[in-house]
């Protein structure tokens, strides 16, 4: 059962006042929950129902359209062929890339995932149709490690993914800035700042490790030292050099005058910006602008690169309660895209939807969502895993750290 306050009845009244979008029919044995829920699930092949939703007001709809295609990997899968020729495989990708640019918002997101059989093709189908100055990034995404039967055959071990990321105008786009936990304590950090409450003239800045030292009455571990830091970041610093091209005349003079006053400690006030504040002409750095809470720990974090080799492909096969083996895909993966590129309320794109990972993230997340799926899986997987994310009786994926309880719903339109 779901948990909306309104009847099965009352929610197909709501649907029915809503109605699909021309070109499609709303299967209302199938729709669920919250019968004023925008989201909806397509059943029928993909490039029709990108056309039909296109011109059925969808048209720059979408932030975040995320494509997990066929690799093309030559085998046939009880679930979809991934056995085109080259051409046909171009072919297939360039017409949905077409509708795809159609359907993005102008400070929209295309997230394109493959590996490197069709990586090639895909980038250069990717220039054609958005424009190469429109690439924002390749991320490299290592989803096994280089063990079990793949290890004993010969050549390189093949461990990774690859997301090819394009806006649609990168003049608008607009991302987050993501961090992630880092898996060590940054050594670059051995300054101690011993008075940072009094003037910055003042300041009185000692190596780290003699501080927890004379504390201890020992010398300190290295994870002694990296517990200690991260309780008392806010007075735990390094020194860098600044680029001194790259930043403003007014901060060169400042650098300049560093140089010539190498015991005092400079700033300058940016607007927006943290201050620049110097000594000996070296940026001095505070530990505590590395420090996060991340799923209720304090942890040091790093801004997210184009490597992404922190999110466990092992353990998801009944992650959402349906075992999907071929190529299904982390809700921590899809949250990570998600947070990257959307904004609470709105709209998110997956017209493979596979195995409904994408529909129950956004779900979870507070996004709108439109999934296309054509396979046996629609009533295998999708539905009733989408059900239970309604019901909040999914606990798995990022159930917790979303802070999901169910609610919302889905329309089913073929």
């Amino acid at each position: 059962m779901s948990r909306t306050m309104t009847s099965p009845a009352e929610r197909k009244i709501v649907r029915e006042a809503l109605g699909p979008a021309p070109g499609f029919r709303e299967d209302f044995e199938q729709s669920y929950g919250d019968g004023g829920a925008e989201n909806v699930l397509v059943r029928g092949e993909n490039l029709v129902a990108m056309q039909r939703l296109l011109a059925g007001g969808f048209a720059g709809r979408f932030r975040c359209i995320y494509l997990d295609p066929p690799y093309n990997s030559g085998r046939r899968f009880p679930e979809y062929d991934d056995a085109l020729s080259p051409d046909a495989w171009r072919t297939m990708m360039a017409e949905r890339l077409e509708v795809a640019r159609a359907l993005l918002c102008d400070s929209g997101t295309l997230v394109v995932e493959i590996d490197d059989t069709e990586l090639g093709s895909l980038e250069t189908g990717l220039n054609a149709v958005f424009g190469r100055a429109q690439r924002l990034a390749t991320v490299t995404l290592v989803r096994s490690a280089a063990t079990g039967h793949k290890a004993i055959n010969r050549g390189l071990v093949n461990v990774t993914d690859f997301l090819l990321l394009y806006a649609k105008d990168r003049s608008l786009w607009r991302g987050n800035a993501l961090v992630r936990p880092r898996a060590s304590y940054d050594r670059a950090y051995s300054s101690w700042l011993e008075n940072h409450r009094e003037s910055r003239a003042r300041w009185r800045i000692v190596p780290l490790r003699s501080h927890i030292r004379a504390l201890l009455g020992r010398a300190p571990s290295l994870d002694e030292v990296a517990r200690y830091a991260l309780e008392h970041a806010e007075q735990v610093v390094r020194f860098a050099q600044p680029r001194y091209d790259a930043v403003s005349l007014e901060a060169r003079a400042l650098i300049d005058r560093s140089l010539r006053e190498p015991d005092q400690v400079l700033a300058l006030a940016r607007p927006g910006r943290k201050d620049l504040v110097l000594r000996g002409g070296n940026r001095i750095l505070f530990l505590s602008d590395k420090v996060a809470n991340v799923e209720g720990r304090r942890v040091l974090v790093e801004p997210l690169t184009n490597l992404w080799d922190d999110i466990p492909f092992q353990g998801i096969a009944r992650e959402g309660g349906v075992r999907f083996i071929r190529n299904k895909k982390p809700e921590r993966l899809l949250e990570r895209i998600l947070a990257l590129a959307t904004e609470p309320g709105e709209w998110v794109l997956d017209a493979f939807l596979g195995s409904g990972t994408t529909a129950a993230v956004a779900l979870k997340m507070g996004r709108r969502w439109v999934g296309i799926e054509s396979g046996p899986q629609v009533d295998t997987m999708c539905i009733p895993r989408l059900r239970r994310v309604v019901d909040g009786a999914d606990p798995t994926g990022i159930t917790r750290t979303a802070g999901w309880a169910g609610g919302g719903g889905f329309h089913v339109w073929t």
